[in-house]
């Protein structure tokens, strides 16, 4: 009688032999293209969204540096409501700081209208006047936001002919110099108030006569704008840094003497 040996083997004594003659699957990790496969749309995504991230930052600050403006063009209008004249600006650049010993500065002459803290001889200076998203890459090596001019007050001489600007020659002091809308100030004499609302009218009236009847208003004239280097006088002419560039990329705010605002194109103003 013959006896199968297979048989004799259990079951599961079998199933473990098959098992084991089966070759086995070797598990492989990710390749080196496909690592860099993965890397890469992981970089890419990440730049997207940084981008978009930037962007949207770069609006918001417009949007906060736009609101600081009106505000500032608030508090201009109601000291003209209050005194009848425009304040009294020590500089045509903008200065945030204000105290006791620097009272024409923009932020000491406007701070009870900018709802600051009163002024004492120590310095403060005025948030309002801190241009929301300004980087230390954009302030020319300072550290500090106030060490720059970022801003400037109305100035003839270097706004471009083609937008109505007012003439010279409307006021001048005692002295016989030409008092802009901000008034003049000089620290060995009596600062010299800024123009009333009829002086206002009667540059625009001059203006129009000036240029064969050309119709000016408040409303094409700007009162104070944002400037960096492009700015002509700030390529040799100013004691102040200001930044290398626009803050918001192709544009600058402007304040107008109807006091609203606006964003243009920085050369529509500065004279080539």
């Amino acid at each position: 009688m013959q006896i199968n040996i297979l048989s004799l083997v259990p079951i599961r004594s079998s199933a473990r032999l098959a098992a084991a003659n089966r070759p086995s699957r070797v598990r492989h990790g990710f390749t080196l293209v496909e690592l860099l496969v993965v890397i890469s749309i992981i970089i890419t995504l990440a730049a997207v969204s940084l981008s978009v991230f930037l962007k949207i930052k770069s609006r918001a600050d417009n949007i906060r540096a736009i609101d600081n403006m009106k505000e500032i063009g608030i508090a201009i209008s109601s000291y003209l409501s209050e005194h009848d004249h425009l304040p009294t600006f020590m500089e045509t650049g903008v200065s945030p700081a204000y105290s006791t010993t620097i009272p024409y500065s923009q932020a000491s002459v406007l701070q009870p209208y900018l709802g600051l803290s009163e002024p004492t001889s120590k310095l403060q200076y005025a948030e309002v006047f801190h241009p929301p998203g300004l980087k230390p890459d954009n302030m020319n090596g300072r550290k500090n936001w106030y060490d720059l001019v970022c801003y400037a007050m109305y100035d003839a001489d270097n706004f471009s002919p083609t937008k109505a600007f007012l003439p010279k020659g409307v006021m001048t002091d005692s002295e016989g110099q030409e008092v802009g809308p901000f008034g003049r100030y000089t620290a060995s004499g009596t600062p010299s108030d800024g123009w009333r609302t009829a002086q206002l009218d009667a540059a625009m009236a001059k203006f129009s006569a000036d240029h064969a009847g050309r119709i000016a208003t408040l409303s094409m004239v700007p009162a104070m704008l944002e400037v960096n280097a492009q700015y002509p006088s700030a390529k040799g002419g100013w004691a102040w840094p200001v930044p290398r560039k626009a803050l918001y990329g192709d544009h600058i705010n402007v304040l107008y003497f109807d006091w609203r605002v606006d964003s243009v194109k920085p050369r529509y103003f500065y004279t080539e």
